[in-house]
């Protein structure tokens, strides 16, 4: 059976190591990125790719750099659109009050820190890997990257959501700005 890898968070204390995998808060990121965002764009994780090179028997992703997933917020809080990133190196700048800057998202300022575990590919909750929880579209969904789900912590980020956020590999998994989005509903 393929593996998932388990994702459970916890408040961020205020001493917290900036580049540590997190969801929300202020992101961590290479300089050279500062003017790259949209305006309507907030910051949703940030993966330390070495914490999990463990688990990820399979090599799914690179062992090295960060994972950063931004979500283009333009159509409000449905229908956001994924901006998944690799940084193959140590990022140097952290932006405080990404997420403020955007109407309805200050709330999401805090970060919260992400600890992984090998779990089974069927996992139900927030996740890297394995098959989409409920899934029933009919058609095999393709490779699945990223599940997040919205009652599995204190976060309330789409605490109004009936189901998860799937990201998924775009056709070459190595090519993260294919990733595509999905509200996947139970």
């Amino acid at each position: 059976m393929k593996k998932a890898i388990a994702i459970t968070m916890k408040k961020a204390a205020a001493n917290h190591d900036p580049g540590a995998s997190k969801f929300f808060g202020p992101p961590t990121v290479p300089e050279a990125w500062l003017d790259s965002f949209y305006e309507d764009e907030i910051f949703f994780c940030q993966i330390r790719l070495s914490e999990i090179a463990a688990l990820d028997a399979e090599n799914k992703l690179p062992h090295t750099g960060y994972l950063y997933v931004f979500l283009n917020t333009e159509d409000g809080d449905r229908h956001l659109r994924a901006d998944v990133r690799h940084y193959d190196g140590e990022p140097d700048l952290v932006i405080d009050g990404f997420n403020g800057a955007v109407d309805g998202y200050e709330r999401f300022d805090e970060a919260w820190i992400m600890e992984f575990t090998e779990a089974d590919e069927d996992h139900d909750g927030t996740k890297l890997f394995g098959t989409p929880s409920d899934w029933n579209y009919g058609e095999e969904p393709t490779a699945l990257l990223l599940q997040y789900d919205p009652l599995d912590n204190e976060t309330g980020f789409l605490d109004l959501l009936d189901g998860y956020l799937c990201l998924f590999f775009g056709d070459d998994p190595k090519d993260f700005g294919a990733a595509t989005l999905t509200e996947a509903y139970s």
